[in-house]
């Protein structure tokens, strides 16, 4: 076997792993999601109906808390979905020393991941990092992404984030172009 084909054949077993962990993340920090969701519509159902019992009502007013039950199950579905998103970082040049990194830090609400894009890069040396503790976890994964390339990072809920965009340069310093999304 050539040194290509087995560097080629950890490196699939490394992504292997990666997106069995990512996969694992996701389905228990979606059940918990779901869970508090589903708790949280009842209970507002729950209020709606015990209102409507006891109260005589307008038409304005049934919209209203109509509108608001409307509103929590666009917001449930969205995130079990993972259809919602905020970009962090958009488009921004950013320079470093050689053998360097620059930090960016953000704090997550719900469980999801985290895309890294690098549209533009001096070097072939660019890495980004993703380092993150919570809910009995470490995450400390670093993705080489050359020139240019997206890095996807698994997290969780409520937690810090730290993203490092770097370069192994020995010598000369980079600059990148980075776009950073949060999708949860």
């Amino acid at each position: 076997m050539t040194e290509k084909a087995s560097e080629k054949k950890v490196i699939g077993r490394n992504v292997a792993i990666a997106l069995g962990i990512v996969c694992i993340i996701l389905i228990v920090s979606l059940g918990g999601a779901m869970a508090y969701y589903t708790m949280t519509i009842n209970e507002k159902n729950a209020t709606y109906d015990s209102y409507t019992s006891t109260h005589s009502h307008t038409n304005s007013e049934y919209d209203s808390l109509f509108s608001q039950m409307i509103g929590m199950q666009v917001h449930y579905d969205a995130i079990v979905t993972l259809s919602a998103l905020t970009i962090w970082v958009y488009n921004e040049t950013i320079s470093q020393p050689a053998g360097s990194y620059l930090s960016f830090s953000n704090m997550t609400t719900y469980a999801g991941y985290i895309d890294v894009w690098i549209q533009t890069s001096t070097t072939d040396n660019t890495y980004v990092r993703v380092i993150w503790s919570g809910h009995g976890m470490d995450y400390d994964k670093a993705i080489t992404v050359g020139t240019n390339g997206t890095a996807f990072f698994p997290v969780t809920a409520d937690v810090s984030v730290e993203i490092r965009v770097g370069n192994t340069n020995l010598i000369d310093e980079a600059t990148e172009t980075v776009t950073i999304t949060y999708h949860y």
